[in-house]
């Protein structure tokens, strides 16, 4: 998929070299979905990522009506927040919280809800948050962008997750029944490129491109000592700060910003699928005083890290022995926790492998490739695994979803193996005392 991506890219670098004025799609009669996908004061970056996303879908001249927000909303008043009512983006950035109208906040933030909203299930959604919706025709183009924690073939919700299928489920059923004229979807979070690589359709007029590919994390960036966390993540600050900084008035094709981007973004593979005609079309970046974007001289760590490298820091940050015990002990209970998954997920593939001839190792490996046949197989070990042994706002199990695609690849008894799960699960579940992140 990454030389056929490249192959299309070079193309259509030749050919837009001599393109006319391109298309742009995004304007007053779009429509723009923007979502931050977690909760907790750790995961900062996110909803300063969707914030600061729907100012530049504003300069984009998406009016504010037609642009619908979820997320969670417990970081600008977090007692945690040293400067309440203020998100900021980057170091010394203005405040992006300020003038964002929020939809649907806390609970609202529902995989499900956001595919009714997508989808412009407007009854669906009565009573719920401000109850819109994306209410378009064949003639609308919508703009969506999501920025949280992914899995294999999943992304994560605070208590759900978003299932590849689903949403691809979801644009079928809204092409069919001519709900839009074209989507261009930007995805931040790890493993990004497995919802789409080898899934998403290439003649249905959706474009998509994601912060990584289907087998790489996605990094955090900006760790800031005085807001005690990561205030973006890379792929999403490159984009967003070309859209501040390129000059007003120009036309910034999506082929030419996955070009920029795939040779900014230093930690992993930006990536595009979906239909590459819409490649051609353009955002208007900058309808701000042009600003020179900087790398900050900061080390990376990827978001499997993340929450180990944020308990450190408030380990070091405490002001005093009770403050600093506290924090040593939150510490080790998710440092416990992880243990205790990484065991767990050990044995599942022992247990799924005994009498089979195959190892345990064989389904430990990481990454498989995209195979949408797997689904059913895939999502029902998925489910059954949050309902017996520990459920979704458990953000550690996405670094291990690969142990369940490939037993389903590999053909294994995975029903054999549901089974077991409740009974197998059970001296695990007892040894974690935390949510484990």
């Amino acid at each position: 998929m990454q030389s056929h991506t490249l192959r299309i890219w070079s193309a259509a670098i030749l050919l837009g070299s001599i393109s006319a004025t391109p298309t742009t799609p995004l304007g007053k009669d779009s429509w723009a979905l923007l979502v931050a996908g977690s909760n907790s004061y750790m995961n900062y970056r996110h909803q300063a990522d969707v914030c600061h996303s729907y100012h530049v879908m504003i300069a984009e001249g998406i009016p504010a009506e037609r642009i619908i927000v979820m997320m969670y909303d417990d970081i600008a008043y977090s007692a945690l927040n040293p400067f309440p009512g203020t998100i900021i983006n980057r170091p010394g950035g203005p405040n992006v919280y300020k003038g964002v109208k929020i939809d649907y906040r806390g609970t609202d933030v529902t995989p499900t809800n956001f595919l009714r909203v997508l989808k412009g299930d407007k009854q669906a959604m009565q009573g719920i948050g401000s109850g819109r919706v994306i209410e378009s025709d064949r003639d609308t183009n919508i703009f969506v962008y999501f920025s949280d924690h992914g899995g294999y073939q999943v992304l994560a919700f605070p208590t759900g997750f978003l299932l590849a299928s689903s949403l691809t489920n979801t644009l079928i059923e809204m092409y069919r029944s001519n709900r839009y004229n074209k989507i261009i979807m930007y995805i931040e979070a790890c493993f990004a490129g497995s919802l789409f690589d080898g899934i998403l359709p290439n003649n249905m007029r959706v474009f998509a491109m994601t912060a990584s590919a289907r087998n790489e994390n996605s990094y955090p960036l900006f760790w800031d000592y005085s807001y005690r966390a990561h205030l973006a993540d890379v792929f999403s600050f490159f984009w967003l700060d070309r859209m501040d900084s390129t000059r007003n008035g120009t036309f910034d094709q999506f082929f030419n910003q996955f070009q920029v981007l795939r040779l900014q973004v230093p930690t992993s593979h930006v990536e595009i699928y979906g239909d590459f005609s819409i490649g051609f079309d353009a955002m208007t970046p900058n309808h701000a005083a042009p600003t020179t974007p900087s790398w900050p001289d900061q080390n990376l760590y990827s978001v499997v890290d993340v929450p180990v490298f944020h308990h450190e820091r408030m380990i070091d940050a405490a002001r005093d022995l009770r403050s600093k015990q506290a924090a040593q002990q939150e510490y080790d209970l998710l440092v416990q926790g992880r243990k205790v998954f990484d065991e767990l997920m050990e044995e599942i593939a022992k247990v799924a492998t005994e009498g089979t001839g195959h190892t345990s190792s064989e389904v430990l490996v990481p990454f498989p490739p995209a195979t949408p046949e797997i689904s059913p197989c895939y999502e029902s070990l998925i489910d059954t695994f949050a309902r017996h042994c520990f459920a979704h706002e458990h953000h550690y199990i996405l670094k291990h979803l690969r142990v369940f695609a490939n037993i389903c690849i590999m053909k294994l008894d995975a029903a054999k193996l549901e089974a077991r799960m409740p009974s197998l699960c059970a001296p695990y579940a007892d040894r974690v005392m935390t949510v484990v992140l």
